[in-house]
């Protein structure tokens, strides 16, 4: 399914991958659940980021699936193409992959002091 030059309601983005602290590098290249709000209905996909793939207000062209069992409607990455005022097609966000985090987050203490 498809759509076509909307205009976009509201844009939030959450993280989905592991937290890691400023020091270790920060979650701006995490993986990140973003939603869209259009019309009342809400689409979402998984992107690398928290940068803004569309703004509010801005006019979007994208191709989605439906997920019946989890009831989402699933937006295909590659297909996002954003539009400003003028009309004239921005591309933003963070597009690529990389594999998610596995490592948990230590404290910043000594080893022997984390078997305490």
């Amino acid at each position: 399914m498809k759509v076509e030059k909307a205009v976009v309601d509201k844009y939030t983005a959450f993280l989905k991958d592991k937290h890691r602290p400023p020091s270790r590098g920060g979650n701006t290249r995490a993986w990140h659940q973003h939603s869209l709000i259009i019309g009342g209905e809400r689409y979402s996909f998984l992107a690398l980021g928290a940068k803004r793939w569309v703004y509010a207000g801005d006019t979007v062209t994208f191709e989605w699936d439906w997920d019946p069992t989890q009831r989402w409607r699933n937006v295909k990455p590659e297909t996002v193409q954003a539009f400003d005022k003028n009309g004239k097609p921005v591309e933003r966000g963070i597009r690529g992959g990389k594999p998610w985090r596995r490592a948990e987050t230590r404290l910043p203490v000594s080893r022997r002091e984390w078997r305490d």
